[in-house]
């Protein structure tokens, strides 16, 4: 069936305000935030340090810390906050920064919400385009994206409130701007050079992991051009790729240590490993991203991603050795970005987190969409072609009902809190960070460190590992330690109990909530409160949830609803 370019362009409207009404629903029910998004309002917004050693916080301290008040349209803070966090490019936090300045004082998960909206809009339009270029169909372009658009992968990228749905966007444009000058064989447009110069500064400002995936389709680029010997255009395209690499290295110089000497993942242990602990945590990460794929697109199903696959690689053979006929060269523009980023991004990346591969999640989706496509074209019936498209829908449709998105959450009570105040108890890993929106509804928040941790996490942690294949030797909880601080094992660690206990304000109290961080020795920390405060009684409010809810025990240590032991401490 061929359908014309105005029907198209209203099929892919109205694919795209499905799968963004279908976001916003789940981002009305979001209920907590990930660490990292509530990092994003303070790197963005704010130079506002909070007391966090037997200190006080208000409210307006934590709505301080996340909004643009004082700093207002300040870019000269967003860059500095972006080179003391050492992490990422500046880019994504000026354009969050610049969307809360007109908002003074607020702090709303929307406004980061709404340059997702944008970027995604942007994606899904990027996506039919690459769609089209690849095939030449408007209706396999169609079906490609929405089989992007309508899976939990869009929705997820799109409710998280970080820079993945703008490093996607900066993804696919360049992926676009490639096929359309691989189109234009030795022929140049200054025009196109100039967008793909802005695209790769505003790729390379977003996320480093844009430079990978550049590269990945920059190589098959490159690969096809010589072949062909299209040199002028291949010269073209490689400068201004370069220059627009160069640009955003004299903005942002801190990229080269921030890539280089990143203080991130294994690369900043301190310490032996053994290799069999390395070969099967290698194994154990890569399990953990294949777990990811089947949730984001194949309904959470592990079989069906299996079988999926099987059934292309078993059309690959069929058709290049059978039916003798290669694949399209386009097409390699999707496949080999898509996969060697996403299992490089398995192998290297710090944590084991669905956001590392956000950027490639489209291309996979396109990849087997049009695998599908091809194998249903087989079937002489033509009648019987809509079976690929409905199964689609259908698929979509269950996958909302049955699978969660990551980062909605939605499990905790803590948000109507038991008392006026509140005290959280944590180690010198500033766990405090992810519980500040809960924090803003106490009328004053303490946070105190100690140097007591836990007894029995660590052992948790091993048996969690070893129970998913990891040969641990007994190192697993000194590469947590790792993780959890970023690299930064010598990170300067305090004790402020006794500061806290002798603290007048809370000894005059007749009841607070305790957050008690799973790093802290929760034992000690009691014994601490009971002893040294009248508030010789207590209850629990809510437990932590246990490592096996998790897939991946980073999801453990960074999620909003994990992580503490919650009480009510009274006299």
């Amino acid at each position: 069936m061929k359908l014309s370019n105005k029907v198209s362009r209203i099929a892919l409207a109205v694919i795209i305000i499905i799968s963004l009404s279908v976001s916003f629903i789940f981002m009305a029910v979001k209920q907590g935030y990930h660490e990292d998004e509530l990092l994003t309002y303070n790197l963005a917004n704010s130079s506002k340090q909070l007391g966090v050693d037997g200190d006080w916080n208000s409210p307006e301290d934590f709505n301080e810390y996340l909004t643009a008040g004082e700093h207002r349209f300040d870019y000269k803070n967003v860059y500095d906050n972006q080179v003391v966090d050492a992490s990422h490019p500046p880019l994504y936090y000026a354009v969050v920064h610049t969307v809360c300045s007109f908002f003074p004082d607020v702090f709303s998960r929307w406004l980061a919400f709404a340059i997702n909206v944008v970027m995604m809009t942007g994606a899904l339009i990027l996506l039919y385009k690459i769609g089209k270029r690849v095939t030449g169909v408007n209706l396999y372009a169609l079906i490609g994206v929405g089989g992007y658009a309508f899976s939990i992968a869009c929705i997820t990228t799109t409710i998280y409130l970080r820079m993945y749905a703008s490093l996607t966007f900066w993804v696919l444009a360049f992926l676009y701007l490639s096929l359309r000058m691989y189109d234009r064989k030795n022929e140049v447009k200054i025009y196109e050079c100039v967008l793909l110069l802005v695209t790769v500064l505003c790729g390379v400002l977003t996320q480093y992991f844009f430079i990978f995936c550049a590269g990945l389709i920059g190589l098959v680029m490159i690969i096809f051009k010589i072949k062909d010997r299209h040199i002028k255009s291949l010269l073209f395209y490689v400068g201004a790729a370069i220059i627009g690499a160069g640009l955003a290295l004299a903005i942002y110089p801190y990229i080269i240590t921030n890539v280089l000497g990143g203080n991130r993942g294994l690369g900043s242990l301190k310490m032996e490993i053994d290799v069999i602990t390395i070969v099967t945590y290698l194994v154990y990460k890569v399990f953990c991203y294949v777990q990811i794929l089947a949730k984001e697109i194949f309904l959470g199903q592990l079989w069906l991603l299996i079988l999926c696959s099987v059934c292309v690689i078993a059309s690959f053979v069929y058709f290049r050795f059978i039916k003798k006929k290669k694949l399209p060269r386009k097409a390699w523009f999707i496949i080999v970005p898509g996969v060697v980023y996403f299992i490089f991004i398995a192998l290297v990346s710090p944590f084991n987190s669905d956001r590392y591969v956000m950027a490639s999640l489209p291309l996979l989706s396109l990849m087997f969409t049009f695998a599908f496509i091809r194998i249903v074209n087989l079937i002489k019936n033509t009648k019987l072609h809509p079976i690929m498209p409905a199964a689609m829908v259908l698929a979509s449709a269950l996958a909302f009902v049955f699978v969660t998105p990551y980062y909605v959450y939605g499990k905790t009570d803590l948000y109507k809190p038991k008392t006026d105040n509140c005290v959280f108890v944590g180690t010198a890993m500033m766990e405090w960070n992810k519980c500040i929106d809960k924090f803003m509804n106490y009328d004053s928040t303490m946070i105190a460190k100690t140097t007591e941790m836990s007894k029995t996490l660590y052992d948790e942690l091993d048996d969690f590992a070893q129970s998913r294949g990891v040969i641990t030797n007994g190192k697993v909880g000194k590469i947590a330690q790792s993780f959890m601080s970023n690299g930064d094992v010598e990170r300067t660690e305090s004790d402020s109990l006794d500061e806290m206990v002798s603290d007048e304000k809370l000894r005059g109290l007749d009841e607070v909530t305790v957050y008690i961080s799973r790093l802290a020795d929760e034992d000690y920390v009691i014994d601490k409160l009971t002893k040294g405060t009248d508030l010789k009684n207590y209850e629990l409010i809510q437990k932590d949830r246990q490592f096996d809810e998790f897939y991946n025990w980073y999801d453990y240590f960074v999620e909003t609803e994990s992580y503490c032991n919650v009480y009510r401490f009274y006299k």
